[in-house]
This record gives structure tokens, sequence and C-alpha cells, in this order.
């Protein structure tokens, strides 16, 4: 089979509707409950089927009737739908994986991690995200580091990465509500994972402000498609 039939298949927007169909039905359909879900003719759909079979999209079975005569022909889908794109794709895989083992921390490490690496070079830890321009030693800046310089840090790096993030008042704390999660498919189905990773960017941010100077939390959803970043001078221990 080549390309261009693989790819053709997909290239008619009423063929697509019916492999949708297909992908999002819980059993076999056959064609005449296909023209119905699709408000096509069982003809077009019928030759739909026939093209998305050719090309590997689809199967055939065949199943009994509940009275005589012949057996019934029914479809099914075979391939996954593809989402959003390669990205999505990949981050949706990517995700299912974690969630199976310690996805959380995983998820944080690879987000203090990137923050790292994408720190310009010969950078320190004070200038992942942007900043007052005041030169900052990490050593020693956990007893001057203000709340606020936290929160400008955090709030510019989740702008930088669009979040869309807004300083919000709040008791003893500097909260930012992020209105615009690039990755909220993928963290409403694998939210441990997801969350994990901005929780990661969020600590590693405020830590390369002040090391041990501040608790950073992240809580998902605070209301619907807004999450919450909450950082708080940490107490003496």
């Amino acid at each position: 089979m080549g390309d261009d039939m693989t790819y053709g298949a997909l290239a008619v927007a009423s063929r697509r509707r019916v492999l949708d169909m297909l992908r999002q039905a819980d059993a076999p359909q056959d064609a005449v409950a296909l023209a119905q879900a699709t408000g096509l003719h069982p003809n077009t759909v019928r030759f739909h089927l026939k093209v998305l079979i050719e090309a590997g999209y689809v199967v055939q079975a065949s199943v009994p009737r509940g009275g005589p005569g012949r057996p019934q022909a029914v479809y099914a889908g075979v391939t996954p739908a593809a989402g959003a794109g390669g990205y999505a794709l990949l981050a949706e895989m990517l995700a299912g994986q974690l969630d199976d083992r310690d996805g959380s921390a995983l998820a944080q490490r690879a987000g203090r991690r990137w923050l790292h690496r994408a720190a310009p070079a010969g950078a320190g830890p004070a200038d992942t995200a942007a900043a007052p321009t005041r030169a900052v030693d990490p050593a020693t800046t956990g007893a001057t580091a203000t709340l606020d310089e936290a929160a400008v840090r955090a709030t510019a790096l989740f702008a930088e990465l669009g979040f869309d993030p807004v300083r919000t008042p709040h008791d003893e704390a500097a909260r930012i509500e992020l209105h615009a999660c690039p990755f909220l498919d993928v963290a409403r189905r694998h939210p441990d994972v997801v969350c994990g990773v901005h929780l990661g960017l969020l600590r590693g941010t405020v830590d390369g402000l002040a090391p041990q100077a501040f608790d950073a939390e992240l809580y998902p959803f605070v209301r619907p498609g807004v999450c919450a970043a909450e950082i708080r001078h940490r107490e003496s221990r």
C-alpha cells in the first residue's frame, strides 16, 4: 500500500467523520448505524469504509443477525487518533508511562533539570528566569530575598512558557493564577505528571533566587481551566 493511499484516505472530511465515529464507539458499528450518526447516505458510508479498510484504518468483521439472513458486516477502527498533533501525542505517551511509576517525583525532577539546562550559558541558578537586574549570590540571599522578588521570577517564567499568569492577593503568600496551561488536555488525564513538571519549574525558580528561603506549591484546577501557584517564606525549623 502506497503512502498516497494512506494519506489520501483522510483527505475527505466526511470520511474522517466516519472514522471518528468508529473510534468513539464502544463496539463495532454497521453501515446503517454509521450513516445515521454521520448524516451520510449508507452507500456513501460503505464507499468510505472500503477506502479506510484498504488504507489500514478500519477492519471489517461479520456477526450473526438477530433473525434469519446472512451475517451482518460491522466495522471497527484499529488506529488511535493522534489528537492535536505530534507533540501532543508524544506528551500523552510519556505522561501515561510516568503515571505507572513514581510519576510526580520524576516529573518534578524533570522540571528542575529543564530549568537548569535552559539557563543562558554562564548563568547561575538565579538567572534561570527573568529577574531584577541586580546580581544575586545564591549562597547568601536566603535572608534578604523578598516574597515579591520570588513571585516576579515565577510570574516571568510562567509568562514566557505561555501560562497567562496573573498575580492575585492572598494571605501571607504570593499567589499566581495560571489561566492558560499549554498542556491542559494532557494535564486533565495525567495531573500528577504534568503538574509535577510545573511544580518542579516553580520550585527550581524560587530556589534559584534564594535556596531554602521559600516553600512553593501548585494547586491544579482551583477553578475550571485555572491552576494556582503559591509561594511563602519558609518557616524556621
